[in-house]
C-alpha cells in the first residue's frame, strides 16, 4: 500500500532531520497546510515547504486546509507534485460544477486531489472524479494529529472504489487520520490505494511500521 508521512506530529524545529530519517522507505511526504480559518489550527506555508524540498527526492503533496485554495494553490506548485483542496470550501459544492471545475482547470502542472471531511458523502465529489488524480478521504475532523479513526468512513471508501472502478477512472483513493497498521488494513480492504500516517510513525520501530503498511494488499 502506498504510504505517506504527514509531518504534523514532527518537531517543527527539526523537520528536515525528521524527513531524512525515513530515507526512501516512504512513498511521499504529506504537507498539512492550515490557515487557522478553515480549521482551528495554523501550521506552515510555502517558505517552509520550499526549504524542505532539498532534503529529499520524495514527492511532496500539499493538503490545503484553507478557505481560498483558488488563490493559494499557486504558492505550492514549485515544491509539491500533488495539491489537494477541500470540497467544503465551495458553498454548497453539489449544486454547481462551475467553481470546483474552474479551479481544477486552472491547476496545471500538478496532480490534483479533492478532500472530503468525515460528514460529507462520496457522492458530493463524484462529478469531479474524472478530473482528479486523488480522492482524499478524511477519517477524522481536519486540524489536529493523533485523533481516533472513524470506521464509518469505510463505507465511503467502498462507494468511491465502486464508482472509480465502474467508470474505469485513473483516480486513487487516499485516507488520512488515525492511521495505524490495523486501520490501514481496514482501509485497504475497503478499497483505498494509499494512506497518510502521522503520530503512528513518530515513535518505535519506524522501518518495521512502514514495512507493515506498505505490505498491505
Amino acid at each position: 500500500m502506498e504510504t505517506g508521512l504527514s509531518i504534523l506530529s514532527s518537531d517543527f524545529g527539526k523537520m528536515a532531520a525528521e524527513i531524512k530519517k525515513y530515507g526512501t522507505a516512504l512513498d511521499f511526504i504529506h504537507m498539512d497546510v492550515m490557515d487557522g480559518n478553515f480549521v482551528p489550527n495554523l501550521t506552515f506555508g510555502p517558505p517552509v515547504i520550499d526549504s524542505l524540498r532539498k532534503t529529499t527526492k520524495l514527492p511532496f503533496e500539499a493538503h490545503l486546509m484553507v478557505v481560498n485554495p483558488g488563490k493559494q494553490w499557486k504558492w505550492y506548485r514549485k515544491s509539491c507534485e500533488r495539491i489537494i483542496f477541500h470540497i467544503e470550501v465551495f458553498h454548497p459544492p453539489w449544486r454547481t460544477l462551475s467553481a470546483p471545475m474552474a479551479l481544477l482547470k486552472e491547476m496545471k502542472g500538478v496532480k490534483k486531489g479533492i478532500a472530503l471531511n468525515p460528514p460529507v458523502p462520496p457522492e458530493k465529489i463524484e462529478k469531479w472524479l474524472p478530473h482528479i488524480e486523488t480522492a482524499f478521504v478524511m477519517s477524522v475532523p481536519p486540524g489536529f494529529s493523533g485523533q481516533k479513526f472513524d470506521p464509518k468512513i469505510l463505507k465511503k471508501i467502498a462507494k468511491l472504489r465502486k464508482t472509480i472502478d465502474a467508470k474505469k477512472l485513473k483516480c486513487r483513493i487516499c485516507v488520512d487520520g488515525g492511521i495505524n497498521l490495523e486501520t490501514a488494513a481496514l482501509c485497504r480492504e475497503a478499497g483505498a490505494d494509499a494512506v497518510v500516517a502521522s503520530s503512528y510513525l513518530s515513535g518505535g520501530d519506524i522501518r518495521k511500521k512502514l514495512a507493515g503498511l506498505k505490505a498491505l494488499r
